[in-house]
């Protein structure tokens, strides 16, 4: 999300167009994101749902009161949608927001231009009339008020039932290949076999796709780890990767580039990101790279699949003692580096 879309969300309020909400009122935040360009008064305000765990952690930081899902019934006197790239997951947090906002309450929506705030906009006057919007830094704002009428079965309809790929695994919309199973990853698991042993991990698990096929290969494999920054994808991936008492498998809602992981892995797989917004960004996948050679034991794997562009060679050849190109096909090349 850029910068533009978030200061455009708050515009209104800055411009005394809208109404500062009062220090005793409750807003939600859906899509949520730091900055200090927020004033103050915000910050006992609003409640901010954020499922991306770097978001979440600059939110904490900045002093706002943040969370992954909501839960329960909660009621809010009104809520900020700051949408995003995916279309699903935004109709879901307008969802959200028609059922947890108290009627009558206000509902203000930013979005940049290029991620379709226009389109979202047409979906939302189908069910209520916007009141006003203005445009400004790439980014439109509009709001609106939830309406005491509003027909329940049309906010259910705003959420996208849970995908079903090969019959077996759940997926939902905003996941990394939510709606087909990664070619790149697809590749790599046929890798798998004679390569996964001991303890585990798979950093940017996603909805879980590698680390169910990782679980083909049980004789040699003692546990299974998956870290993954999208709680939402998190919580798919408990649906998808059935641990055993033989197999434990473990789930962590984590920043790999961030955050110290502790454990220490015979091996490691990953598919790992690389984009930031709408651009590629390889200095991702090179911090997973070398996150993955901190926590590798000595004679320890990593087992990655990557786009044919991403310069991470020079960085495994720099971390790890052996580099071994194991494929190069269709756009993607498999590595094994051995620690």
């Amino acid at each position: 999300m850029t910068n533009g879309a978030l200061k455009t969300l708050f515009l209104p309020f800055d411009q005394e167009i809208l109404a500062v909400p009062s220090a005793s009122e409750r807003w939600l935040f859906l899509g949520a994101e730091a900055d200090r360009e927020i004033s103050d008064g915000w910050r006992g305000v609003l409640t901010c749902l954020q499922p991306f765990k770097p978001d979440y952690l600059a939110l904490q930081k900045a002093g706002f009161n943040a969370i992954p899902r909501l839960q329960g019934n909660e009621r809010f006197d009104g809520a900020l949608i700051l949408i995003g790239k995916h279309r699903g997951r935004n109709e879901a947090w307008l969802a959200l927001a028609l059922s947890h906002v108290n009627p009558g309450g206000r509902i203000v929506v930013s979005g940049d231009k290029k991620l379709g705030v226009d389109s979202f906009r047409k979906t939302v006057e189908g069910l209520a009339p916007v009141i006003d919007r203005l445009s400004k830094h790439h980014a439109v704002a509009f709001w609106f008020d939830r309406s005491e009428q509003l027909n329940s079965d049309k906010i259910q309809a705003l959420m996208a039932a849970p995908t079903r790929l090969e019959n077996r695994f759940t997926t939902g919309p905003g996941m990394f290949s939510h709606t087909a199973i990664d070619k790149g990853s697809a590749m790599l698991v046929k890798h798998f076999e004679g390569r996964i042993s001991g303890h585990v991990a798979d950093f940017g698990a996603g909805w879980g796709y590698l680390a169910a096929q990782v679980l083909n290969y049980p004789d040699k494999l003692k546990s299974l780890a998956l870290y993954e920054a999208d709680f939402e994808a998190l919580e798919a991936a408990r649906l998808n990767v059935a641990g055993s008492p033989d197999v434990p498998v473990s789930f962590h809602w984590f920043d790999v580039n961030s955050e110290a992981i502790s454990e220490i892995y015979d091996t490691i797989v990953m598919n790992p990101p690389f984009h930031a917004g709408r651009s590629a960004d390889p200095t991702m996948g090179q911090g997973f790279i070398a996150a993955a050679a901190k926590r590798l034991k000595p004679g320890g794997k990593l087992l990655l699949v990557a786009n044919r562009q991403m310069p991470y060679e020079a960085d495994l050849k720099a971390l790890f003692k052996s580099v071994q190109p194991l494929e190069d096909d269709a756009g993607y090349k498999i590595i094994e580096a051995k620690k």
